[in-house]
This record gives C-alpha cells, sequence and structure tokens, in this order.
C-alpha cells in the first residue's frame, strides 16, 4: 500500500474504513470490523478532531443563534383614592399589613383607645423605658450619664464668653479649670488630723494621704495649706503641732465608701518624728464619714520605726465590747489579782482596760466571767494582750480562753484561745500574754516561735543577776515583754552565749529589738556584747542586734522617748 504523502491525507485514510480487507491482512477468518458482508461505522476516536454540529440543538437556547423572547412588563396602578377596605391575596401578604397577634395584643390592651376626639394607637416598645432594666442601665451606663448631667450642670451655670475671666490675671482657679477641662475631680473631702498630746509628737516632715475606696483611689497627695506653714531654715514647711488638729480639702473623684487609707510621712531625723492620733474623712457630696484611730508613732526611732502604715476606718467612732473569759478547772487556776486587757485591731487599739464587774467573785476555777466596757472601736480584730498585776493571795492564773464580741458590729465575735498559766511559779514564768484570734471557736492558730542569742561582753563586773527582759517589733507588731530566763541555769555571765526560745504572734521580718533589766539584784550592771541570731526557724532568717552598751543606770544611763520606758533598758538596736 503506497504511504500517505502528507497528513491530511493519512487522516483521511484513517475517517474513512474500507469495504472489505486487504489481501495482505487476511490469514485467518474474516472478524470485525472487517467482517464480510455489509460494514458497520466505526467509532469516532477521542483523538480526531470535532465536526462541526449541523443538527439542532437538544435545548434551544443553547444554540448561539437563540434569541430570548421578551415578556410583556406588569405594571400595577397603587392609589389611596377611592381604597376599598376589602382585603385581597396580595393585601394579605403586603410587608405594610396588620397581623393578627397585633391585633389580639391591641385588643387585649384597650388599644386603639379615643382621649379628646383622638384615637391614640399601642405605644412602640422602648427599652430605656423597661422597668426590667433599669437596673441594668444604671450599672452599665450609669457613669456615663452621671458624667453627661455633671457637664449638663456645669454648662448651664457657667459664664458666658462675652464676660470677664475669674481669678488674677485672667486665669481660673483651680477648680473651676478642673472642672471646665471635664476632669472627675468633683467631690470636696475635708481630712482633719489629730497630733497626739506626747513630749516631741509634732513634726514639719512632709505628709502625704491615699484613699482606697469601693468605686476607685485618690492618688497619693500631700497635705498642707499656707495657714500653719513656718519657716524650717531657707524651706517652708508646715507644722503639725503637738496636740493641734488641722483640717485640709483635697477635691477628687468619687471613690465611694473608703475601705482603707495610707499614710506616709518624710520623717528621717528622730526630730521629725510624729504621734498621729486620729483621722477622719468627710465626703462633702454624700455627707459621709469615717473615723480613724491610730495612736502610733510615725517615726525611725519609736516601737516599730515605722513611717508608712495603712489603716482602716472604724465602723462606729465608740462601741461596746463584751468579753467573756473562762478559768481553767486546774487546781488553783483562779486568781485575786487585778487583769488587764488590751484590744488590737486594724483601726486601732483600745488601750489598757481594767476587768472588773459588780460579781464579788472573779476569776475562780472553772468559771465564765462577762465584762462590759466602752472604747473606740479598733475594727477586725488581730490580737488580744491579757496582763494581770501579780498581787494578792495566789495570784497565778489559769486561762483557758477568752470571746470578745463587738456589740455594735455582732460579725466581729473572735475566740481567743490560751491554756496557759499567768503565773510566776507556774508554767514558763509570764504574766502578760499575746493571744491570737479567730472567727472560728475550733480554729487554733499556733504562735511563732523565735530563737534569740545574746552574747554578754569580755569585761570585768560584764555578767549580771538581774532580771533581764526583750521585746521584740516586726513589721506586724510587737512581741511585748518577754523574760529572758531558763531554770537551773545562771544565764548572763561574763564572755558567755545564753540561748533562748520565745513564743509570739507571727512578727514578720524584725527591724528593731528593745532589750534591758529591772535593775535587781547584787551589781546588775550588764555588759551586752550583742543580741544575735534572732530568728524565726520556719521561715529560715535571722538578725544581728549589735549592743555593745552597759545596762547599768547609774553608770550607762540611756534615753528614750518611748511612754512605756522603764529602768535599765537599752535603746533599741536595728539590726
Amino acid at each position: 500500500m503506497q504511504q500517505p504523502n502528507n497528513n491530511s491525507e493519512a487522516v483521511k485514510r484513517c475517517m474513512s474504513g474500507a469495504d472489505g480487507p486487504l489481501s495482505s491482512h487476511i490469514r485467518y477468518q474474516p472478524h470485525p470490523p472487517f467482517a464480510t458482508g455489509k460494514s458497520k461505522a466505526r467509532p469516532r476516536p477521542y483523538s480526531a478532531p470535532q465536526r462541526r454540529q449541523t443538527s439542532s440543538y437538544t435545548v434551544p437556547w443553547h444554540s448561539p443563534a437563540y434569541v430570548e423572547p421578551k415578556n410583556p412588563t406588569r405594571y400595577y396602578n397603587v392609589s389611596l383614592i377611592n381604597h376599598k377596605p376589602i382585603e385581597s391575596d396580595i393585601s394579605r401578604h403586603a410587608p405594610f399589613a396588620a397581623r393578627k397577634m397585633e391585633a389580639f395584643v391591641n385588643s387585649t390592651l384597650g388599644y386603639p383607645r379615643v382621649e379628646n376626639g383622638n384615637s391614640i394607637p399601642i405605644p412602640s416598645y422602648d427599652p430605656l423605658n423597661d422597668p426590667h432594666l433599669v437596673e441594668y442601665f444604671e450599672r452599665r451606663f450609669g457613669s456615663i450619664q452621671i458624667e453627661a448631667l455633671r457637664r449638663q450642670r456645669l454648662q448651664r451655670f457657667s459664664r458666658p464668653s462675652s464676660a470677664g475671666s475669674y481669678g488674677y490675671n485672667g486665669l481660673l482657679s483651680k477648680r473651676r479649670r478642673l472642672a471646665k477641662d471635664g476632669e472627675a475631680s468633683n467631690v470636696l473631702y475635708k481630712i482633719a488630723v489629730t497630733t497626739g498630746d506626747l513630749k516631741n509628737c509634732g513634726t514639719d516632715a512632709k505628709v502625704f494621704i491615699k484613699l482606697k475606696g469601693l468605686r476607685g483611689k485618690l492618688p497619693k497627695t500631700r497635705l498642707t495649706k499656707k495657714a500653719g506653714s513656718v519657716k524650717s531654715g531657707k524651706k517652708v514647711a508646715f507644722r503639725f503641732a503637738k496636740g493641734s488638729t488641722h483640717v485640709f480639702k483635697i477635691w477628687g473623684p468619687n471613690i465611694g465608701d473608703l475601705k482603707s487609707m495610707v499614710i506616709e510621712t518624710s520623717a528621717l531625723k528622730r526630730e521629725e518624728a510624729w504621734f498621729l492620733q486620729e483621722v477622719e474623712v468627710i465626703n462633702t457630696k454624700s455627707g459621709k464619714s469615717w473615723h480613724f484611730f491610730v495612736n502610733q508613732w510615725f517615726s525611725l526611732y519609736h516601737n516599730d520605726c515605722q513611717t508608712v502604715r495603712e489603716l482602716w476606718p472604724a465602723q462606729s467612732s465608740k462601741t461596746e465590747y463584751e468579753v467573756v473569759t473562762v478559768t481553767g478547772e486546774r487546781r488553783g487556776a483562779g486568781t485575786n489579782a487585778k487583769v488587764f486587757m488590751s484590744l488590737f485591731g486594724k483601726s486601732g487599739s483600745s488601750g489598757k482596760v481594767h476587768l472588773t464587774n459588780t460579781s464579788k467573785t472573779m476569776f475562780t476555777a472553772g468559771s465564765s466571767d462577762t465584762f462590759r466596757f466602752k472604747s473606740n472601736c479598733v475594727g477586725p480584730m488581730t490580737k488580744l494582750r491579757i496582763e494581770h498585776d501579780n498581787t494578792g493571795l495566789g495570784a497565778g492564773w489559769y486561762l483557758e480562753r477568752i470571746v470578745v464580741t463587738d456589740l455594735k458590729n455582732p460579725q466581729w465575735k473572735y475566740f481567743f484561745p490560751c491554756g496557759q498559766w499567768l503565773a510566776r511559779d507556774e508554767g514558763d514564768g509570764e504574766i502578760c500574754r499575746d493571744l491570737i484570734g479567730n472567727r472560728d471557736p475550733l480554729a487554733i492558730r499556733k504562735l511563732t516561735k523565735y530563737k534569740v542569742t545574746v552574747y554578754t561582753g569580755d569585761k570585768s563586773g560584764a555578767g549580771t543577776d538581774a532580771n533581764v527582759s526583750i521585746t521584740m517589733f516586726g513589721e506586724f507588731g510587737d512581741s511585748g515583754d518577754k523574760k529572758l530566763t531558763k531554770s537551773g541555769t545562771n544565764c548572763f555571765e561574763r564572755n558567755k552565749k545564753d540561748e533562748f526560745l520565745l513564743q509570739c504572734p507571727k512578727l514578720g521580718r524584725l527591724d528593731r529589738v528593745r532589750i534591758g533589766h529591772d535593775n535587781s539584784g547584787f551589781g546588775p550592771g550588764w555588759y551586752l556584747d550583742k543580741a544575735s541570731n534572732v530568728s524565726n526557724p520556719q521561715q529560715k532568717f535571722a538578725s544581728d542586734f549589735r549592743a555593745s552598751l552597759l545596762t547599768n543606770v547609774p553608770s550607762a544611763p540611756v534615753t528614750d522617748s518611748s511612754p512605756d520606758r522603764r529602768p535599765g533598758q537599752t535603746e533599741g538596736l536595728k539590726a
């Protein structure tokens, strides 16, 4: 067979089949597609080019010649003229058509009703007037609305732009500038500060205050004013004189009811020490007042050596406390001595109170005694100090527990477990104890143990036979007067080291100790080298307090401005 001359001829041969097989192809019996007889049409291969379609399309609009017919546009003539109130299928499905539910509600509520000849339809729903959402809107947008009303009042009473300016040289006063600028300084606070009546308790150091309320804070502000200022060197400072009361005015945001107050001073020298008696804060807008009973030194040289204190307001300036003492059932547990108690709380202290009543027999074994006394409110109670004067026959007292209740604030009921002797000849020989309270009567708060190591110097006559005591001061308060004694041991000999284990409420990190003796015995003079390793075994920290002082009153008198100073005490030793 002759080969095709070109591709077109080859394709043509492929597309047209022969009527019969070639002679060279016939070897066996004929088989499709070259069977004998009439030939069948060959299927078109996929690789062949498509033929142009000449027949009609199955779907008419698939054809490129299809022309879309034009449907006639329907126009509706809608007019309110000659309108007939006859419902139709169109009016029933129109978006403005009345619903059956609305008709039912209108008929139930009595709408539409006629007033003064006019038909009044049912009012539309307004969420701002919904009584169920009033509380939510007040909580969510109350501050915004109050601020908007405040600005409206300021604009209503503000001076016109054509009027002259306030103040000197055309400047607005500070209060009006703050209000004009839109700041929230719209509440006037009056703060009355009372200084104590102790010796050298006034100060001209800088005093700062910070208030914390339920709705915010008043930032740190200095308490000062022109009246009462004095010249101190080349500077002019405000003087908090002894026994004086000064009232300061501070503008600030409305912080709601006060939760606490922080007082801070810049006193670094002994002569700048300040004894603050009490503070009263008055919100002139709401008329509420809060009392803070302090009675504390702000000094690096007195008591706990603090210059910053956070104070809590007393719920009432004066309150009445009920004290119930429970004496143990041991032999000789009762006492005839005079018993005193001091309450300490977050708002201050009550001072020493003599527990007495009309009963002839008090503090007998296995009995409970109830006492009532009025005092300033100390707020939530932190500790209680119980003691007696060790007088009378059988002064030893075994105290089981004490229960204290603030009668004006019954939620402040505290239980103070003791279970120890207050006796010189029983137990550890202590007649003054600090007890930690709790609102849970079954809770028992353990005291913290402190290890005290005292070193006596190596000098002639350095030892002493006097009764030595120590008071530790920390960030949470003081330990009270603790005696340093060990049974069967002669302590405080020359060039000796003595170790003692004391128990008291947790004091935090120690800042200062006061150590001394009662100047009793033969040759009470004592050369103290240092009180070292005053440590808390649980918290693993210790402090060293250097002394190198002879604690003998005639030979080495020491001055201390503390009110509870006793003969033979050294001044406060700092770590």
